[in-house]
């Protein structure tokens, strides 16, 4: 039992932001063990040793039923670890899982090392190198130290001594053979996430949202790996393209190009003459200062601070229920004389703007991400699907899903992925 009032997901929850904070672990909870297999290593796993299976699903229920209380360390012939609680049967019957991230920092020779050691072909190395730049560098004694100190003061009985290590390098899982020529799939989703991090960053910027911005930026970083190469060169090189893709779309924007390219070339300057590691690490959040201040400065002048707050709120709360009387409590002010100032300055009803960022979302979410339609409806706002595809198609012609299927055809025509 817990020993304090919080209730389980509090707890959860909890214990996911400490560790991404701390260490920038992901941490999930899997409700039904089969789906373990299929996440450890997630699609990578899929395309190195697309026939493997990790565990049984009957190994897995053994283990969730038998080592209750029990911290696991679990790890992978391809070098990634694991971390396991199986919650006890009085809090929860969930599994909590942390990870995957690596001990020793992905260098070349650490990439190649492993390639020679599962079979695995040259022609994988990019896509390889590529994925294990997403993973965080972490030491599993740090993290179930932490872990340990979080359970013991939260769960009655605990036993920080509990704990168990399954290895799979003794389940004649080396020197496989590599039998799946297509990189295509791996290719697809890790730069559909790529496009969807850089996505929220820019939209903050644009808002001039530093906190959000950073938060999306911080992924973003995490996810590529932008910053855990140890040659200050290719440091400057990453930087120098970051700051680029954020001139490039802040061009497109209601600011001034010649502020725009102002900013960008300080950025690149004070890139170029920084060679000092620790400093360089820091830039990519003082930059990312820098474009907010002048986005909120420039980007939305036109506007009076109650529309800029009322198209910002907008925004940033798009999944969920929004109309003229919510926006109007939320801003402390009048429906009436807000419904009429926005339609003065921005040409819209706040109804019709709000219709227009949710398409706007869907087409991002139908292009950008495998959800299907109702999770994207969801995430607009729209509880009603029926609705959002009328919605949907009196603004694009067509429905959600012909729209999505008429965007693959094209893409799937037009572009090719090669590693």
């Amino acid at each position: 039992m817990l020993k304090t009032n919080f209730n389980y997901n509090d707890f959860y929850k909890l214990i996911k932001s400490i560790l991404y904070n701390s260490f920038n672990l992901p941490t999930n909870k899997l409700t039904i063990t089969y789906f373990y297999e299929n996440y450890i290593d997630s699609e990578f796993r899929k395309l190195i040793f697309p026939n493997y299976r990790v565990l049984n699903t009957d190994d897995l229920d053994q283990l969730s039923q038998t080592k209750n209380n029990c911290v696991g360390i679990l790890k992978s012939y391809m070098g990634f670890r694991t971390i396991v609680f199986p919650f006890p049967p009085t809090i929860s019957n969930d599994i909590l899982v942390i990870g995957p991230f690596v001990e020793n920092e992905p260098t070349n020779d650490y990439i190649l090392d492993l390639m020679s050691k599962n079979n695995l072909p040259k022609s994988l190395h990019k896509t390889i190198s590529t994925y294990y730049r997403t993973l965080p560098v972490i030491s599993s004694t740090v993290v179930i130290s932490t872990l340990h100190t979080i359970l013991e003061a939260f769960i009655s009985n605990y036993d920080r001594s509990s704990m168990y290590y399954v290895t799979f390098t003794n389940h004649n899982l080396v020197k496989l053979t590599y039998n799946n020529k297509d990189d295509s799939e791996f290719c697809i989703h890790y730069y559909k996430k790529y496009k969807l991090y850089l996505n929220d960053i820019f939209n903050y910027i644009k808002l001039g949202n530093l906190e959000k911005a950073s938060k999306a930026l911080k992924q973003y970083i995490n996810f590529t790996g932008l910053l855990k190469d140890p040659s200050i060169d290719q440091l400057q090189h990453n930087l120098f393209y970051l700051n680029a893709q954020i001139e490039t779309t802040l061009l497109q924007s209601n600011i001034p190009a010649t502020f725009v390219h102002k900013l960008y070339t300080e950025n690149e300057l004070q890139i170029k003459n920084e060679i000092n590691k620790v400093k360089l690490e820091k830039l990519p959040y003082k930059m990312l200062k820098k474009y907010c201040i002048l986005s909120t400065n420039y980007n939305l002048q036109s506007y009076s601070h109650t529309i800029r707050n009322a198209i910002e709120y907008i925004t940033l709360n798009l999944d969920r229920n929004l109309s003229l009387t919510q926006v109007s409590e939320v801003l402390k002010k009048n429906s009436s004389c807000l419904s009429n100032q926005f339609k003065k300055e921005t040409g819209k009803t706040i109804t019709k703007y709000i219709q227009e960022k949710r398409i706007e979302k869907s087409i991002y979410l139908l292009k950008n991400t495998n959800l299907n339609i109702q999770e994207i409806s969801f995430m607009v706002g729209i509880h009603d699907l029926s609705w959002f595809s009328k919605l949907f198609k009196s603004f694009i012609g067509m429905s959600p899903t012909q729209y999505r299927t008429d965007f693959l055809l094209k893409e799937n025509s037009a572009s090719s992925y090669t590693i």
